[in-house]
């Protein structure tokens, strides 16, 4: 199977390049790695797959056309849901606010996360929902800095935990949904995605990345096809080539077996004396996309 792997979709201006993107390069399934509870708003209308690493632990099914509706969500038994005059809305509780709610962009209705907060207006948690208004994730704060993030099936039974120090992912935990118990863990989330990525990549798919970050990472132990058809500028603010992709070239990094390049970055990297034997010259990005 060809995959086209991201980190994430963030808005719908990526959902629509991702779109052109895959329709240029003829992949089959778009692989991403972050969760995202927006990710459900536009796989329903996708004329290819959609495949996320947290939604395949959690087995979540999207449903089109469905959403919870703002003044139906999840509230303390006597707290109510009040629309303030500028539009924002309060979840207040014995004539105190004890929470913000969030509707997705675009839309007047869907609620998108309930925020509470302290007594200090800092974070306490939030609650996420999907596209389709079932529970997504827990998010939980101390101080105002995230500390745990906690992955729901669409049974609302925890699936996957991710524990943060000072802003970093520093331990990721799979349950049991129904006792609980862990069933694997990992020091961090590249050693989480390379062990997810190992159920089910094989020598058979081949994969392409655009970024040399996270995703370029994540591809270590992987013995599909990669390909890096790079997307950011092959230079860095030093007007150096990226150690990455030298490191590509060079074959010091073996997890990526092509590089597709316009002619400009051909003569750059030639200019530069690396190696090109996994070097394919292909259109324009500009104007392939």
């Amino acid at each position: 199977m060809d995959y086209q792997l991201v980190n994430n979709v963030a808005t719908e201006k990526d959902w629509h390049a991702l779109q052109r993107t895959l329709a240029a390069n003829g992949s089959q399934t778009l692989l991403t790695l972050a969760a995202s509870p927006q990710l459900g708003r536009w796989t329903t209308t996708a004329t290819f797959k959609v495949m996320n690493i947290i939604d395949r632990l959690t087995h979540r099914e999207y449903r089109a056309d469905q959403y919870r509706f703002f003044n139906d969500a999840p509230i303390p038994t006597w707290a109510k849901t009040i629309v303030n005059r500028d539009g924002s809305i309060s979840i207040v509780d014995h004539g105190t606010e004890i929470a913000r709610e969030f509707l997705f962009p675009n839309t007047r209705r869907a609620v998108q996360d309930l925020r509470y907060h302290n007594p200090d207006q800092t974070l306490d948690f939030i609650e996420e929902f999907a596209a389709d208004g079932s529970l997504f994730s827990n998010l939980f704060y101390a101080e105002n800095e995230l500390q745990e993030m906690v992955f729901f099936n669409q049974q609302e039974q925890p699936i996957v935990r991710y524990y943060l120090y000072q802003g970093t992912i520093n331990y990721v935990t799979i349950e049991d949904p129904q006792n609980q118990q862990v069933l694997a863990a990992y020091p961090d989330l590249v050693a989480f995605y390379r062990d997810q990525l190992a159920q089910f990549i094989t020598t058979a798919d081949t994969i392409i990345i655009n970024y040399l970050g996270l995703e370029l990472s994540v591809l270590a132990e992987t013995k599909s096809h990669n390909i890096l058809e790079l997307a950011e500028d092959p230079v860095d603010d030093q007007g150096q080539i990226r150690g990455n992709l030298a490191a590509i070239l060079r074959n010091e990094i073996t997890s990526i077996q092509e590089v597709r390049v316009t002619r400009q970055v051909e003569r750059q990297l030639r200019r530069q004396r690396l190696p090109l034997n996994k070097v394919t010259v292909i259109a324009s990005t500009e104007k392939k996309r």
